[in-house]
């Protein structure tokens, strides 16, 4: 705030010196078209429009020769397959959105020395075709991709089909069978669960059945041990809480068909003279 005197509380008339001051104090206290402001809330009673870079063309394979972007919103239309754009350089609460309709998976990379979501310094990530990204400074030098909470994200569905351009990595966990009954077996919590330990016919959980889950449980041992659905589940349809064998040294992969049934993969399928499935 300018400071200013004002007659009424001098109480006699201003001199020359005085009124030049409160011009002069005027003069450099006001802001101007294109100055940084700094102010506490504001409440925007109209639309809020920012800054836009509507035709940014991707350029490089490298940091150094990367396209420097300095919008808030910066639309990538041009551009080669990993060619990229460089953000500036990272303060805290900035905020950076850079929408790739080049046609090409591009680079973004973070300013010199400076990080995205925790990788080595320098190190860029990757905006596929006809998809965006928004940045958050953390910390100064320090980017984070808003929705990605880094390279690791917690449930999420998609609504149509999904294109994997790269190898899937499922979670793993090694563990020991345990007890002799449902609620004693050792809980199952990854996709993959490896049995390295325990005695014959004790066993290990599923996760609570959902509809399209899948899990993987390998029984890395020399006896058999038992496969539990969760509580009030069902496994092939059978009984709820009714534990089937899983043999010494073979792999289990179980998908529900709904909320309550996980079904058995087989490769083959072996029927008794009775017709029953014994496998």
């Amino acid at each position: 705030m300018a400071t200013i005197t004002l007659r009424a509380s001098k109480g006699s008339p201003l001199t020359n010196t005085e009124v030049d001051s409160n011009f002069t104090n005027l003069n450099n206290d006001k802001y101007e078209s294109g100055d940084n402001i700094s102010a506490a809330d504001i409440t925007a009673s109209g639309d809020v429009t920012l800054a836009v870079a509507s035709n940014v063309s991707a350029a490089g394979t490298t940091q150094g020769t990367a396209t420097a972007i300095t919008k808030t919103y910066n639309i990538v239309t041009t551009g080669a397959a990993n060619q990229g754009v460089k953000l500036p350089s990272a303060t805290l609460g900035l905020v950076i959105n850079v929408y790739n309709v080049s046609g090409y998976t591009i680079k973004v990379y973070p300013a010199s020395s400076e990080s995205i979501d925790g990788q080595s310094a320098d190190a860029p990530v990757e905006v596929v075709d006809d998809n965006g990204k928004e940045f958050v400074g953390t910390a100064s030098g320090t980017w984070r991709a808003v929705g990605s909470g880094g390279t690791n994200v917690q449930d999420f569905t998609i609504n149509g089909s999904a294109n994997l351009l790269g190898s899937v990595t499922y979670g793993i966990a090694t563990v020991s069978a345990a007890g002799t009954t449902q609620g004693t077996a050792t809980a199952l919590t990854e996709t993959v669960n490896v049995i390295t330990g325990g005695t014959a016919n004790q066993g290990v959980v599923l996760p609570t059945a959902a509809a399209g889950l899948t899990v993987i449980v390998q029984n890395t041992t020399s006896v058999d041990m038992k496969l539990y659905p969760n509580s009030s589940d069902s496994i092939d349809g059978g009984s709820a809480d009714a534990a089937v064998t899983l043999p010494a040294n073979t792999t289990a992969t179980v998908t529900c068909k709904n909320a309550t049934d996980w079904i058995r993969h087989r490769a083959l399928a072996v029927y008794n003279s009775s017709g029953a499935l014994i496998n």
